[in-house]
This record gives structure tokens, sequence and C-alpha cells, in this order.
């Protein structure tokens, strides 16, 4: 009887086991990329399909693509667990769909009842522009010690060519940047390393721009007050720019370390009247309706029309006396904002521009009065659309920021159906209206850059990552489409002297450099702050110029 039993039990349990085998939940083999149901514009490159598997399975696979509408099929079998499509065979694929549904299967090779699918289709609707966005190390204390570690590139997403450097390694903070609607113009926001940081640049596009003190304009010289004049937007029209003054902002840049590489800066505005530029007649104005002291008035856009400017508000921490400090020193304060004691929501509002008379402020419906903060308004150019983030809390680098769209009268907000698990943010539209270009670190610590289809209706495909964007151990983040040809390159050069530079001069031992970047640095006159002049006066006194370095060190006594 027990040798029955054994025999039984030889018998019966691998059978069992092998049956266990064959009925484990799909689940645990899945795709990574692309996402299911994601739409391509019809010039995209061969995308990475990636997979991976919770089991113990490591290979081979078999990867199966299927055209239904053209009978046609793909199959390859890989011991890897990528594999990207030669040129050839994408092109095939994408004519053949007619913009139809493309299946793509996984399975164990050979195994074909452990299938896994997804599907996609290519659209009709092409890009058409590049984009230009920042690539920067993180977390944001290192990229701030390595200024000259930040790029500027421009993706043409329909390119196989690693992305172009538009601008490379700029010793100052190069942060938000806004382009006309026709692409004509650029502002660009590059503040003076710790000094000016309202420092501002606007160039007309060009394949080679040049930013000097040509083009240069300071917030901060036209208000005779420090600013950070933040979140500047040119108009459409371009004679136009809407900017923050008589900003402060909470502000902490975390150390080093493993709890705050994916987020490493907490920095939302507090105070802050809206101002407009008109660059036609040298006049910065503050908008009557979005300056008042009771608000913090501030990252604000334009319609398309140039008619309206839409922005975000919120209740204004009370100052005392307006000493002209931009940011809160008060530590506690920040720790109560930090460990989640005190909350601050933004509503997004939308007044008439009226030439510079401004007018009445209306919170839109659907984005404001929610429980929720509401910031990054972009209005689509076809003036139907506005899609914002919601957070629990403040602004930029928000865990929990997720994109919506209303209509731009305002409305009930949706959920975009692009959204990843972590950080939805830094949206914009193509010139067209079809397509948003947004950054997300639902893939990656590493900040990734994705497309969405946004159709007529204001649905969202699942997204599309723009993988030939990522940079080893770099974020991207800022993009913005320029209304250009996508295969035109663009060569951005700061021309800019900073404290540096000098000092890297005298560090190689090159004094004739080092005095001729002086001089520069003089005539483009932007140092600010006494720390400057003490070590401008240092650094003259290594390069022989006694009289030069007292003149400064006297500068900044009296400073």
């Amino acid at each position: 009887m027990r040798k029955k039993a054994i025999i039984l039990t030889l018998i019966i349990l691998p059978a069992l086991l092998i049956f266990i085998y064959i009925l484990r939940p799909p689940g645990d083999i899945y795709f990574t990329l692309p996402f299911d149901n994601s739409v391509f514009p019809p010039e995209f490159p061969s995308p990475n399909f990636e997979w991976g598997s919770k089991n113990a399975y490591n290979g081979p696979w078999d990867v199966t693509i299927v055209v239904p509408v053209a009978n046609f099929k793909y199959k390859i079998t890989t011991e890897k667990t990528n594999w990207i499509p030669d040129k050839q065979l994408w092109d095939s694929i994408k004519k053949v769909s007619d913009h139809k549904i493309i299946n793509v299967a996984l399975n164990e090779s050979g195994k074909n009842f452990r299938k896994i699918r997804l599907k996609f289709t290519i659209s009709t609707d092409s890009v058409a522009a590049p984009i230009l966005y920042r690539q920067m190390p993180i977390p944001f204390v290192l990229a701030e010690k390595n200024l000259d570690s930040m790029n500027y590139r421009l993706i043409d997403i329909g390119s196989y060519n690693t992305p172009h450097i538009a601008m490379k390694e700029f010793p100052v903070c190069g942060n938000c940047h806004s382009i006309t609607q026709k692409g004509g113009f650029i502002g660009l926001d590059l503040d003076a390393g710790r000094r000016d940081k309202g420092g501002y640049f606007v160039a007309s596009i060009k394949d080679s721009m040049l930013f000097s003190e040509k083009n240069y304009m300071s917030w901060t010289k036209i208000e005779n007050r420090r600013t950070f004049g933040l979140f500047s937007k040119i108009s459409p029209d371009g004679r136009y720019i809407v900017t923050t003054v008589k900003d402060r902002v909470v502000g902490r840049n975390y150390p080093y370390g493993p709890d705050h590489i994916a987020f490493s800066q907490l920095f939302f505005p507090v105070n802050g009247h809206l101002a407009v530029y008109d660059r036609k007649e040298h006049i910065l104005k503050e908008l009557p309706g979005a300056n008042s002291d009771e608000y913090v008035q501030s990252n604000a856009t334009w319609t398309p029309d140039s008619k309206n400017i839409v922005f975000c508000r919120a209740k204004a921490l009370p100052m005392k006396e307006d000493l002209g400090d931009i940011n809160i020193l008060n530590e506690a304060l920040i720790d109560d904002f930090e460990k989640g004691k005190r909350s601050f929501k933004y509503e997004i509002c939308i007044i008439p521009f009226n030439e510079g008379s401004g007018g009445k402020a209306i919170p839109l419906k659907g984005a404001s009065d929610n429980g929720l903060s509401n910031y990054f308004p972009a209005v689509s150019p076809d003036g139907k659309w506005i899609i914002f983030c919601k957070a629990k809390n403040f602004m930029l680098l928000q865990p929990d920021s997720r994109l919506f769209i209303i209509p731009v009268k305002g409305g009930k907000s949706r959920l975009l159906e692009c959204n990843l698990s972590s950080m939805n943010s830094w949206h914009a539209w193509s010139p067209n209206s079809k397509w948003i270009v947004f950054v997300s670190k639902g893939l990656s610590i590493y900040t990734d850059m994705f497309l969405s289809h946004i159709d007529n209706k204001g649905n969202a495909s699942a997204p599309v990552l723009l993988s030939r964007a990522r940079q080893f151990r770099k974020v991207t983040n800022y993009p913005e489409f320029v209304n250009i040809n996508p295969q035109r390159t663009l060569n951005m050069k700061y021309d800019f002297v900073e404290l540096i530079h000098i000092q890297k001069a005298l560090d190689a031992g090159n004094k004739p450099l080092a005095i001729a970047l002086f001089k520069k640095l003089i005539k483009q006159d932007h140092l600010m702050l006494a720390e400057d002049y003490y070590l401008l006066s240092n650094y003259l006194y290594k390069m022989d110029l006694p009289e030069e370095a007292a003149k400064y060190k006297k500068i900044a006594d009296q400073k």
C-alpha cells in the first residue's frame, strides 16, 4: 500500500506541478513598453518593446506583431527582454496598418497558451514640430554646484538621431522658457548665478542665437527691487511678456541622499503680482485685477488670441513689511509646509488683458475651489482646452501631480488617460493642438518625457516614451514645442561672463584671459550682491590689479 502511495505521488506531483506552471496567472509576464492603447505619431521612429517576468523564466521569448486589417504577421524569437524593429520593418507596419489597430503578443517561446497582449495605433495627426527641453542632473543641490552640467536639447520626434544639443553647459540656472505661437521669438529665464534672479533674454528664433547684453533684460532692474520674474511668458504675437513681480517664495533644496534624489526641492510662490512688459514701448506695468496684496498671482499664460491671461492665485502669506526679500527666511514655517502641517493651494483664474488695463479675475470652474492645488495652465493653440496640474498642495515637483483637462471657459475637469504613477507635469501643446508633451517620474526617478494624442473631445491616449531623450542620471524637463520645421537645428550661445569664468581662467594661470573677462563682466553690469563684489575684488588682487580690487571692495562695503 505504501509503495502504491509513493508511486502515485511520483506520478501525480510532477503532473500537478506542470499543471500549476501552465496555469500560472499571465500577470507574471508583462510589457513595460509601449503602453497598451498607445497612439504613435505617423513620423515616429521604431519604438522600443520592453517586457519582464516575475517568475524565474529567462527566455527565449516570442514576440508577434499582427495587423488584422492587412492580414500581416511578423514573429521574432529573442533571448533578450527588449526588441526594436528595424526601420524597414517599422515603416512597413505603419504603412499596412492604415492607422488601424496593431496587436502585439508576447509569450514564453513555444508556449502559446501563455500569451499577454497589447495594442496600439498610428495616428493620422503628425506632431510636425520639434521640442526644446532642458537636461540636468539631480538632485538639485548637485545641479546647483555644477551649473555647467545643464544642456538645452532639441528633439525631432521623427528622427532616429540623438537629440541636438542647442545650448551646452551654461554656467547659470536656466529655468522657464516660452516660445511664441508662430515660432518667432523665444524668452529664456537665465538667472545670473546667485545674483540677479530676474535675468531674462528675448531673442528671435534663428538657426544661431546669441544671448548677450543686447537682448538681456532684468526684471530686478526694471522694478528697482529684487524679484524672480517667475514663470514669464511671451504673448502669441510676441509684443508682450507677462511675468511675476514683488514675488516671494518658499524654497528649500534638500541635502544629497537617497531620500531626496527624485524630489529634491520644495519651491512655490507665496507672494506676487502679475505685470506685463510691452516690448514695443519698453514699459512694465502691473496688471489691474491680478496685482492684489491679498493674493499671490503667478504662473500666467496667454490665450491664443492674446486677449486673456490665465494664471494661478492663492491667499498670499502676510508680510509685516515689504523688505524686498524674495525668499521666505522663516525656517520653522518652511518646516511646517514640508511636514504637511500647513497647506498652500492654488486656483486657476482667467482675466482679460485689455491692452494692459486688466479687469476682473474669474476663477475657472473645474480648476478652482476643489480642495486641491491647481497650477501650470497650458492653453491649446486652437483656444479650446486648458490642461493643468492638480496636487494636494503646492506647485512644482509634486509626486501626486496629475494632468487634468477643462474647456477654456471652464467646466467639469477630467483626469487625462496619459497620467502615470508619479509626478505628471511640465506639459505643452503642439502647434496643431493634436499632441501634448509632458514629463513624468512614472518609469524612473530620472524624469522622462512623453507624448500623448488629444482627440477632438479632449481624450488623451496612453503615453509614448521619447526614449532617445533619455540620458544617464539626468532628467528631462521644461519641454516646449518650437513651431519650426522639425529638421531644423537651433544653436544657442550664452555670451554673458560669470564670476566662475574668471575663476577658471585664474585657476588655469591665464591672467590675460581673466582680465579680458573682467572688462566684459563690468560692461555687462549684472552683479547685484555684496558678496559678488567681494569675490570680484579677491580675483582682481590675483590679477595684480590692486586699485581695481580696492574699488570693488569699497562697493561691496557700501552694499
